[in-house]
């Protein structure tokens, strides 16, 4: 099945782009949850759809499914358009006959709202709501130029914050490696795959994907280990960033500010100021940049003929 991505973060904030839904959805959360009142939440949701599809050319429809469910214990209300496909099956005269089935393998549009984060959200102070984002939407990569307006429908805001996604990426990939013993000593060299990786997304305009985080993590795993060992890791790996707890999108916009404040180190005082990439730093003399903490002073090794002059003005 589809990865759900946080591509939408929360209701839209404006009355015009919230549209009807949100409304319906709360009055449906606070009230008693009754058959009548989740007919009624559908069909809120059932005309903003219609209304909004109308106007897209490449909106080719769908069975639309809605679901009020509990997943470890936990509440979920799901939005999800399944295609047809074509089937077949044996009649009376064990004769192979064409059908048109549900094509139940795959989401081909769906919008997930986590109950319990979207009461937090509405709890938090205005300045602690961005840590508590609670809906998530999957489209496949082949239908995003008309997927807009099954957001738009749902009252959606138009995506989760690039700097998020990218905060979550740079760390929780980190903590993967760190977690794991055999993969523990990689995790520097894994780090600055990933900056780098992340920036040339930055750079070529395009989006961030886990499948590329998981093909960087891949280079850094140890030799010892096969095919499936592999294979297994990159999946676990994908499963723990795409998770409800990490919540990094199977895509998402990378935010440039955010990984240099990951992959550098800034110091400044009145006199002077620093900074480098912290992937240079080491604390062996031999470092490119040298923290030798027992003296607390930083050594900077290898100085190019053009520092020197710069230094020294000559």
């Amino acid at each position: 099945m589809d990865q759900f991505s946080s591509v939408v973060d929360t209701f839209a904030n404006n009355d015009e782009e919230r549209g009807f839904f949100p409304g319906s959805f709360e009055g449906f959360r606070q009230g008693p949850q009754s058959a009548a009142d989740f007919i009624s939440l559908t069909k809120t949701a059932m005309n903003s759809l219609q209304a909004k599809a109308r106007d897209v050319n490449f909106a080719s429809g769908g069975y639309i499914l809605f679901a009020s469910y509990l997943s470890e214990n936990k509440p979920f209300l799901l939005v999800a358009m399944i295609k047809q496909r074509e089937g077949i099956q044996l009649n009376e005269n064990l004769e192979p006959v064409g059908i048109q089935e549900l094509d139940l393998s795959k989401l081909h549009q769906a919008a997930r709202i986590n109950i319990e984060r979207y009461l937090q959200h509405e709890l938090a102070e205005n300045e602690d709501k961005d840590q508590f984002s609670y809906l998530s939407f999957v489209s496949p990569r082949t239908n995003q130029s008309a997927s807009g307006y099954f957001i738009k429908a749902l009252g959606c805001s138009g995506g989760v914050a690039a700097s998020r996604a990218t905060d979550a990426a740079c760390k929780e990939m980190a903590k993967f490696f760190r977690k794991k013993p055999e993969l523990r000593t990689k995790t520097s060299d894994l780090k600055a795959d990933v900056f780098s990786y992340l920036r040339e997304c930055y750079e070529d305009q395009r989006a961030a994907t886990i499948n590329d985080l998981t093909a960087v993590a891949r280079k850094h795993l140890p030799a010892t280990y096969d095919d499936e060992q592999r294979t297994s890791l990159e999946k676990e790996l994908a499963e723990y960033l795409n998770s409800e707890e990490v919540q990094v999108p199977s895509e998402f916009r990378v935010h440039l500010a955010t990984i240099n404040k990951h992959a550098k180190v800034k110091i400044k005082t009145a006199n002077w100021q620093i900074q480098f990439e912290k992937h240079a730093l080491g604390v062996n003399e031999n470092a490119e940049i040298w923290y030798d903490k027992d003296n607390s002073r930083l050594v900077i090794n290898n100085l190019t003929p053009e520092m020197k002059s710069a230094i020294t003005d000559d």
